[in-house]
């Protein structure tokens, strides 16, 4: 039954709908209207008061419409049109496999749009995948210098053992990062300049299929270890040592013809355990030096072996000099000048370095050597044959609760549009979007500008410098919308993937080849400007990004599509894309973000009396989120871990409803939507926004417990809790809907604002 607030709302609002009718305004009979109006009607539960649970009552019928699939453990609309692009290249991709593969292709398309669908048959070719087995893995092995089978046995005493030819080609030829991250960033005080940095390793597979999983489950494991939560530390260590040994086992035994000790089982048991607990103390480094709370340092290459040499006493010493020499061997154009500091080093987190090697120079050399196999063959199995396959989904399922394997074209897709994203983009880049959609969106996004700028200049805590300061970082935000010009140019496009070979039948070798073109164009950057001006990822990303060192919002194209973009009325546009693009563009402005000018260079570039009051008034964000139970899980949002995509959301809200606010001052109203008389215009923009908003976590969304607590991890507060908090801080909200004081949606305590 409605509450009485909400009787209050329904009369208002209907009132509102009958003076409209009266002054003539027609109700919108497009097929985008319709549509948008039949989904917004199948989401709501109009048995909920809006002044209690805005969220339930926008979404509470969404999950039933909207199941989760199998081969996932959460639903939300930021997966179903991703799942929807990637149809889209795989109808394609289907299509031209039956008429034009044994052509080689049309003489008229692109190169790199043959060679992705090269690419696709020799991913979706698992016979062939089959026939050879592990033996692409194991050549891989000898090319960066590891056994194939190294030995299983702890050796009595400690042997000679160099570790950086093995890291420094896993580097080169796997994109992947062993026990040390290394990589060329920008320079944070002047980002023309490349520089060579080093910190922690990134965990995540460099190849497709497992990625983001791999990253969550690491997640997990680092932070149950952190807190100490036994039960759930020993559920993943249970579960990642029965993959390890069944891994290990079936490798080992895989073409061998030599026979097995008695006692092979127990041995593999016994290496398996030892690669376990290495695995825990390396995630122990990794916690006990948090690279965010650290301060970058420059040190020259004596330095840096002076700093992680000190006080070791084992006999493990890794040699920065031949680190460097080797990475970059054979690089054309970069000549190294490590002596004499000339080329410093960038160190992100000095403290690991030096606790990673006191860790390395206890450690056997036969554990070490164990360990850096597991770590290059943990990502490179799953992509030879069925059984690995396999063994890895189980692994996955077990740890995180049950979710089918996705079907190999699927899979596939993913992995194209991964390694080859502008060529696969190609399929869908479609010549009358730049003179159609992307000229409406850059509009939004000025209309968005424009709000953000005149709340700025209304802001009482900032003073006139900071204001003129960041009035001028505004108005240099830079726009990357659905895709580059470029990719429809066939010259351009080549050239993009130039030195990229594939073959129908080597998968695994078509990866490598592409990801160890990364490496070389990464290293190759050290001698060139920085070319931060472009795009932050795919057209196909069904997403939207803001990159600090470039002020710079890229939306591709995969987002500008319903229920995101192109519903029929601007209300809904606005309370859709447009808190989308106001979001990405306050990121600018957020705890993060406000510390790069419109340069992109992090300095102090506002006052410290600015800096003050914006720090007190992000306290009241953390204090907010934080009060924030997600009963269903028993568990706290972290406001402090959350804090700038809240800070985000907040201000894009506010910024795209000026906007939209604008919008109709210089159009005039606009019509109502089928089904939905009854709601205002402004009334439709809140509905629009809670129904579907914002890149990686999409309000509207079906869920499980294992979903909600992966989701804790994360940088986003979980979508209930960002529908309540943003809206219950807008006087704009209560307002429009006539929430009273007092309601959950307008509360008595202050409302949080920076902008």
């Amino acid at each position: 039954m409605l509450k009485r607030s909400g009787l209050r709302h329904y009369v208002t609002s209907r009132k509102v709908a009958d003076s409209r009718h009266e002054a003539g305004v027609r109700t919108c009979d497009s097929v985008d209207c319709i549509r948008s109006a039949a989904n917004i009607l199948q989401s709501m539960d109009k048995a909920v008061d809006p002044c209690e649970d805005f969220y339930t009552f926008t979404c509470g019928n969404w999950a039933e419409e909207h199941p989760t699939p199998d081969t996932a453990i959460e639903h939300n609309w930021f997966a179903e049109r991703t799942q929807h692009v990637m149809r889209r290249i795989r109808g394609k991709h289907q299509h031209f496999v039956t008429d034009n593969l044994q052509k080689n292709g049309s003489e008229n398309e692109p190169l790199p749009v043959t060679q992705a669908r090269i690419m696709y048959m020799s991913c979706m070719n698992t016979d062939e995948l089959d026939s050879q087995g592990l033996e692409p893995m194991f050549q891989f092995l000898r090319d960066i210098g590891m056994q194939v089978r190294p030995s299983l046995q702890k050796e009595a005493t400690q042997e000679p053992f160099n570790l950086v030819p093995i890291a420094v080609k896993t580097k080169r030829l796997l994109y992947q990062d062993i026990l040390v991250g290394f990589s060329i960033y920008p320079q944070n005080s002047n980002r023309t300049i490349q520089r060579l940095t080093l910190g922690t390793p990134d965990v995540r597979s460099p190849l497709p299929g497992y990625k983001d999983i791999d990253k969550q489950i690491e997640k997990r494991r680092k932070k149950a270890k952190m807190k100490e939560e036994k039960e759930e530390e020993d559920a993943y260590s249970a579960a990642f040592l029965e993959y390890l040994a069944q891994a290990i086992s079936y490798i080992y035994r895989w073409n061998n013809s030599a026979s097995l000790d008695k006692d092979f089982d127990l041995t593999v048991k016994m290496a398996a355990l030892r690669i376990l607990e290495m695995d825990q103390r390396l995630t122990g480094v990794m916690n006990e030096n948090d690279e965010d709370e650290e301060e970058a340092v420059e040190m020259s290459v004596e330095e840096l072996q002076e700093w992680t040499n000190n006080d070791l006493n084992g006999t493990l010493k890794l040699n920065w000099t031949e680190y460097f020499t080797l990475m970059f061997e054979g690089i054309e154009n970069v000549t190294l000048h490590l002596e004499g500091g000339e080329d410093k080093i960038v160190v992100t987190n000095a403290d690991y370095l030096k606790s990673l090697m006191k860790l390395l120079s206890e450690t056997s050399s036969k554990t070490l050597e164990l360990t850096m196999w597991w770590e290059v063959v943990h990502i490179l199995a799953p992509q030879t044959n069925r059984d690995m396959r396999e063994m890895k989904e189980r692994y996955i399922e077990r740890v995180m609760g049950g979710r089918a394997p996705e079907t190999r074209s699927t899979f596939c897709t993913n992995a194209v549009n991964y390694l080859m994203g502008m060529a696969v983009s190609y399929f869908i880049a479609d010549a009358n979007f730049l003179n159609a959609t992307k000229s409406k969106v850059v509009d939004m996004l000025v209309d968005i500008q424009w709000a953000f700028s005149s709340l700025v200049r209304s802001a009482d805590w900032m003073d006139e410098e900071t204001k003129i300061a960041t009035l001028e970082k505004a108005a240099a935000v830079k726009h990357f919308v659905g895709f580059p010009e470029w990719l429809l140019d066939r010259d351009q496009l080549e050239a993009y993937y130039e030195g990229v070979h594939v073959n129908e039948t080597a998968y695994l070798y078509n990866m490598l080849g592409i990801v160890g073109l990364f490496t070389t164009t990464m290293l190759q950057s050290l001698r060139k400007p920085n070319d931060e001006d472009s795009w932050a990822t795919e057209p196909t990303d069904v997403n939207a990004f803001h990159t600090f060192q470039a002020n710079a919002i890229t939306v591709p194209s995969g987002i500008l599509q319903f229920p995101f973009y192109g519903l029929g009325l601007e209300a809904l546009n606005y309370g859709a894309i447009g808190t989308i693009l106001g979001h990405e563009l306050t990121h600018g402005f957020d705890n993060s973000g406000r510390q790069y000018d419109k340069d992109g260079n992090m300095r102090q570039w506002w006052t410290n009396s600015t800096v003050e009051e914006y720090v007190n008034r992000s306290a009241c964000f953390i204090e907010q989120y934080s009060s924030y139970r997600v009963d269903e899980i028993n568990s706290w949002v972290n406001g402090r871990l959350t804090l700038g995509e809240n800070i985000a959301d907040n201000g894009g809200l506010r910024e795209s409803l000026r906007a939209y606010r604008r919008f109709r001052e210089r159009n005039g109203p606009e019509p109502t939507l089928p089904g939905l008389e009854a709601f205002s215009d402004e009334q439709l923009f809140f509905l629009s926004f809670a129904n579907s908003i914002h890149s990686v976590m999409v309000w509207c969304e079906n869920w499980s417990k294992e979903s909600l607590q992966w989701g804790m991890d994360d940088e986003h507060s979980p979508n209930r809790i960002r529908v309540l908090g943003v809206l219950s801080n807008s006087p704009e909200f209560s307002k429009v809907w006539k929430c009273p004081k007092g309601s959950v949606m307008n509360p008595e305590r202050d409302k949080c604002r920076i902008w």
